[in-house]
């Protein structure tokens, strides 16, 4: 099915977040971004967020995002990886998605903990880092905007 206008499909609990539609199969990258959506879709849910699964279908393949975070107001994508290419494809999904859940803070759950060029890209582009540590996650929030010349 194709559509004119992108709009937000909202995914059943049955529903599986991977393998993102459009994206070519990676079996490791989608088992270990199945593994850390569903670990921290129970965090949140634990802390008495409401939590929503989506996917943003645009034409003629399906960008997705995989949670909003309805709480906190934020677009939440899973990434396996953080090297460059990875961090620029995630970068451009993401805030291409975000308009659908304005306004809403963008952030990209990680696997394991980005690099510090990973942080400090994301943090340039006011991108939330998440990634699990024990059995907790930690984020690190973009740096606040500062005056001066």
């Amino acid at each position: 099915m194709t559509t004119d206008q992108p709009y937000v499909a909202y995914l059943a609990p049955s529903d599986p977040a991977r393998p993102q539609p459009g994206r070519a199969n990676d079996e490791e990258a989608d088992r270990s971004e199945n593994a850390v959506l569903t670990a921290y879709l129970f965090h949140l849910t634990a802390q008495g967020h409401r939590v929503l699964r989506h996917r943003v279908v645009t034409d003629p393949v399906l960008a997705s995002t995989d949670l909003f975070d309805a709480t906190a107001g934020e677009v939440v994508m899973a990434c396996h990886r953080s090297h460059y290419h990875a961090l620029i494809a995630a970068y451009g999904v993401i805030s291409d998605c975000a308009r659908f859940f304005s306004p809403a803070r963008r952030a990209l759950l990680f696997t394991a903990a980005p690099d510090p060029a990973a942080k400090k890209f994301l943090s340039h582009h006011k991108i939330i880092a998440i990634w699990p540590e024990g059995e907790s996650f930690v984020r690190t929030d973009p740096a606040p905007e500062t005056g001066g010349a």
